[in-house]
C-alpha cells in the first residue's frame, strides 16, 4: 500500500459547500462535523485533483512532453460515469491538529456545556459573509442578498490519499505536480473565494526540486 498526505492551505476565505443553510439567517453553509469543526469531504477533494491532473496533464500534451497519459489518471481516479472508484482512495481533509482539537472540544463541552456549544467552535473557524447583485445600472438588485458562512484564510487541511498496491514514482511526481497546479477549491471561486496551495507529502513522495528535475529531463529529449 502507498499513503501520500495531501495539505491544503487556505490563502482566501473559502465556502466548501454543504448544501445546506442554517435557519433563517444563512443561505449557504460550510461542511463541519458533530463538533463543530470544519472538514473538507473525500469527495470534493478528489474531484478538484483529477480536475487539476486533467489541466497539468493537458499543458504536458501541448509541450510534447510524453509523462502520464489520460488512460493512467483514469486509473488513478476512476474513469468519469463508471461505478469503478479507481486506485487512489481519499479521506475527509481536516483542520491541522485536528484529533487535539476534538479533544479540547470533548473537555469543554462535557465541564462548560452551559457557556460552550458547536457555535463556539464554528464561529473560531469561519466568517460571515453577505454579498448582492447589482444591476447594470449599478445599483442593488431586490431580494438578492445572501448569506454565507465561509472558512477563514489561513486554515490548513490535510487529507490522506492512499492506493491498494504499489505506484509507479512517475505517477507520484504526476500528483506532485496535480497537487501544486490546484489553486482553487469550493465555490464562488470568481468572487474572491477559495483561493489555495497545495502540495503533495509523503515517505514516497519525491523533494518537488527532484521532480522538476526529472521533468526538465523530459523537456531537453
Amino acid at each position: 500500500m502507498s499513503s501520500f498526505n495531501l495539505n491544503i492551505g487556505l490563502l482566501s476565505d473559502t465556502l466548501i459547500g454543504s448544501g445546506e443553510g442554517w435557519g433563517a439567517t444563512i443561505d449557504s453553509d460550510i461542511v463541519f462535523d458533530k463538533y463543530g469543526l470544519p472538514y473538507i469531504p473525500a469527495k470534493r477533494i478528489k474531484g478538484c485533483l483529477r480536475e487539476s491532473a486533467v489541466e497539468v496533464l493537458e499543458i504536458f500534451e501541448k509541450a510534447s512532453i510524453g509523462f502520464v497519459s489520460q488512460k493512467e489518471i483514469d486509473s488513478l481516479f476512476g474513469e468519469i460515469g463508471q461505478t469503478e472508484s479507481g486506485e487512489l482512495s481519499f479521506s475527509n481533509a481536516y483542520i491541522e491538529d485536528y484529533a487535539l482539537n476534538k479533544q479540547w472540544v470533548e473537555w469543554l463541552e462535557d465541564k462548560h456545556r452551559s457557556i460552550f456549544s458547536k457555535d463556539t467552535v464554528l464561529n473560531t473557524f469561519t466568517s460571515i459573509r453577505r454579498q448582492t447583485a447589482i444591476k447594470k445600472e449599478g445599483i442593488k438588485k431586490e431580494h438578492s442578498l445572501r448569506t454565507s458562512r465561509v472558512l477563514n484564510r489561513g486554515l490548513k487541511f490535510s487529507a490522506k490519499m492512499e492506493t491498494s498496491g504499489e505506484i509507479e514514482i512517475e505517477k507520484v511526481d504526476f500528483l506532485s505536480f496535480a497537487a501544486r497546479n490546484l489553486r482553487h477549491i469550493g465555490t464562488n471561486r470568481n468572487r474572491g473565494f477559495g483561493l489555495v496551495s497545495c502540495s503533495l507529502s509523503g515517505e514516497q513522495v519525491p523533494e518537488y526540486d527532484e521532480s522538476i528535475v526529472k521533468l526538465r529531463k523530459l523537456v531537453e529529449v
